[in-house]
């Protein structure tokens, strides 16, 4: 029997905030304080203790990065540079508040983040994300998505003035997709996936790229399937692939 198919959530904003270079911007902020003291010094490495690399310096500063971020809603640290961040609530609160006849200043400001799926030309980003969301299928949820990249350019700009660090994001309707593309336009910007976006971001994406598809599983699907991208995995039916991997992997 086929596993049953999770109810439909809430629309979600969901940001994944990468921090860049993290360790050489943190080497270079505590070798621009030893240099002021001895202008010839020469450091290279990261700072050790007891023989192993001392990681308390980042652990301060992603700290304090943290406690910015949660400042608009709730924090899960990914690992020492990485924090996903819920804006579902504050996305709702700026919506709510934007005039729904003339919501101008949503569209200026979205347009400063990359939007995946919109032209590229610059000259025009403010009218395509005015026509992205205007369009009869734009719905509420990716009304929501500008409202979060508002927001977390905000608390970018809060990081790099209270901390020296710049950081970049990912900003959509979940984890994995705001996760993809964090890194895409690197350093110190952020990328928004629409909904509307997010089958040809997964059609070109290498399989071992997904979550829980790195490993075993990965290397199986190329080989039993012959797929090397989300695109080719998506060309088989669910039957097809819970007859060759079980209901529950299928």
């Amino acid at each position: 029997m086929p596993v049953a198919r999770p109810e439909p959530q809430e629309p979600r904003v969901i940001a994944h905030v990468d921090m860049d270079c993290f360790y050489v911007q943190g080497l270079s902020m505590r070798g621009d304080e030893a240099k002021r003291v001895c202008s010839g010094i020469n450091l290279v490495q990261v700072p050790v203790a007891r023989g192993k690399a001392d990681l308390n310096l980042y652990r301060s500063a992603g700290a304090e990065v943290v406690a910015i971020l949660a400042s608009k809603g709730k924090c899960e640290r990914a690992s020492i540079d990485e924090v996903y961040l819920d804006l579902t609530d504050a996305a709702k609160e700026m919506l709510l508040q934007a005039p729904p006849d003339s919501p101008e200043g949503i569209f200026m400001e979205a347009a400063k983040s990359n939007i995946l799926g919109l032209p590229a030309d610059a000259s025009e980003k403010e009218k395509n994300v005015r026509a992205w969301l205007c369009q009869s299928e734009a719905d509420y949820q990716d009304k929501l998505l500008p409202c979060g990249a508002i927001i977390v350019a905000q608390l970018r700009v809060r990081v790099l003035e209270e901390t020296q660090f710049t950081c970049s994001a990912g900003i959509a309707h979940n984890k994995m997709l705001a996760k993809l593309v964090s890194g895409m336009h690197k350093p110190a910007q952020q990328t928004v996936v629409p909904s509307s976006s997010v089958q040809d971001l997964l059609a070109s994406l290498p399989v071992k790229k997904m979550k829980q598809l790195g490993g075993k599983l990965g290397s199986s699907l190329q080989d039993d399937l012959g797929v090397e991208t989300i695109g080719d995995l998506l060309s088989f039916t669910e039957e097809k692939l819970q007859e060759q991997y079980g209901v529950n992997t299928g």
